[in-house]
């Protein structure tokens, strides 16, 4: 049974959440040495609350020893992200948009490892395309990943793209845009447009348009993205369910940034 002091709280507690915040903070695995020493705590005392932190989940062991956040973290921090208060205000906004469309609709957050999918509704159609919550989108190719790299600042998103390119080269596969001067000509034009399009960049005959939803602040706050096969979601000029979605993501914006 857990001592509880109701004046005091649990120390062991505080202490086992101070080496999960370490692990959080860090943002990479770690070795015991170094966390130890980040936490300024004895080697076998960090040990002890990490196993404790195993055992729920919350950190993992790598094979080469090393230590990092377990599923159990992540799945507190996407709960936390679904439940952001600009996101649960337009929740009915965001059904009745994909009433309205047909497509499947995704919600992408921003992450420290790229954009966070918090939310992924069916399409309508035969062909559906459904992206798993907790899926990290690529900056490069994606719909959600084009919208963040060209709003949010060079310093954050450019490692991660070239971390894109560079496994791409290893895997032997192309993704466009396949170069920093290429990106910043996609970045301008998505800028410009106020939206971001993967015509089949990322699937074979799937269509992608993402649209940036900014908070009171002017700051982006989600990105959402509407997804399906090119029959039911073509994207060329004058396409009316691409009018459609611009014009309900736009009223969506305005609903967020008058509240």
């Amino acid at each position: 049974m857990i001592e509880e002091k109701l004046s005091g709280g649990v120390q062991s507690l505080e202490v086992g959440l101070a080496v999960l915040n370490a692990l959080l903070e860090h943002n990479k695995p770690i070795i015991l040495k170094e966390l130890s020493s980040k936490l300024d705590m004895h080697p076998a005392k960090v040990h002890r609350y990490l196993v404790s932190l195993i055992r729920m989940n919350y950190a993992k062991q790598l094979e080469d020893g090393q230590y990092a956040l377990g599923d159990q973290a992540w799945r507190l921090g996407l709960n936390c992200i679904q439940h952001t208060d600009a996101l649960q205000l337009v929740q009915h906004r965001i059904y009745e948009l994909q009433n309205k469309i047909g497509c499947g609709i995704q919600i992408s957050k921003w992450s420290p490892k790229g954009p966070l999918v918090v939310q992924s509704i069916e399409s309508n159609h035969p062909i559906s395309i459904v992206t798993k919550v907790g899926s990290i989108m690529p900056l490069v190719n994606s719909a959600a990943g084009r919208v963040f790299a060209a709003y949010l600042p060079e310093p954050i998103i450019k490692p991660l793209i070239f971390a894109e390119w560079e496994k791409a080269a290893i895997n032997h596969y192309q993704i466009k845009p396949s170069h920093w001067d290429e990106f910043i000509q996609l970045k301008e034009t998505t800028l410009e447009q106020g939206m971001a399009i993967a015509q089949g960049d990322l699937l074979t005959g799937i269509n992608a348009i993402g649209l940036p939803i900014f908070n009171a602040h002017q700051a982006m706050e989600f990105c959402i993205v509407a997804l399906d096969s090119e029959v039911f979601l073509p994207v060329h000029n004058g396409s009316e369910k691409l009018e459609l979605f611009k014009h309900e993501v736009a009223a969506i914006n305005q609903y967020i940034q008058t509240r």
